[in-house]
């Protein structure tokens, strides 16, 4: 049975800076490898730095739902999810949002953002490519929903997961259904 050495080192640094109270930004290398067991080398062959890992953790244990492309995906439901998993590891997401550098988690919840909703929108557009106006709606509404995320975690989470959730869900769909006339799957793909 193989050891799972990412899991290993991301509960690590949830460890430190839920558990223990250790700032982010005071999480050294050298600490995580004395807390996680695994050797230097070990770490650098799963991970770039300590950014990489932070957003890997993001990945893992806050937005799981949103890797890959969906399919009989409900986008309230699962943003309601994610919200509730970023509310859990709260002290972890204020801290991580607020970092700056090469891999922030800022930058990569973007970038990420729009990946995923470029490719989900072109999977139920189908073969030919997108129309540029649902293109650009797509990103539009990607960056204004990470927008409305990150200010929600930096304001200490003040609004209920299911309400946040709803209000990105509704913005997301202005226009959707129109955009999305021609697809091979029709309609708002935000509609509850």
């Amino acid at each position: 049975m193989a050891i799972d050495v990412e899991s290993i080192v991301m509960e690590a640094l949830l460890e430190l800076v839920e558990g223990e109270g250790v700032p982010l930004e005071r999480v050294t290398v050298k600490r995580l490898l004395e807390r996680s067991g695994v050797s230097r080398q070990t770490f650098y062959n799963h991970f770039l730095d300590k950014n990489d890992l932070i957003c890997k953790v993001y990945e893992r244990y806050m937005v799981d739902a949103f890797n890959g492309t969906p399919t009989g995906f409900a986008y309230c439901d699962e943003l309601e999810r994610s919200l509730a998993r970023m509310r859990e590891h709260g002290d972890f997401m204020r801290q991580a949002v607020r970092m700056d550098g090469q891999n922030s988690l800022t930058e990569h919840v973007i970038q990420r953002s729009q990946a995923f909703d470029l490719a989900w929108h072109q999977s139920l557009w189908g073969d030919d490519p997108m129309p540029e106006e649902l293109r650009l709606a797509t990103v539009y509404h990607a960056m204004a929903s990470v927008q409305m995320a990150l200010s929600w975690i930096l304001s200490g989470f003040p609004a209920p997961e299911a309400e946040l959730a709803t209000l990105i869900t509704r913005m997301r769909g202005i226009g959707m259904e129109r955009l999305f006339e021609g697809a091979k799957t029709p309609g708002n793909p935000y509609a509850f």
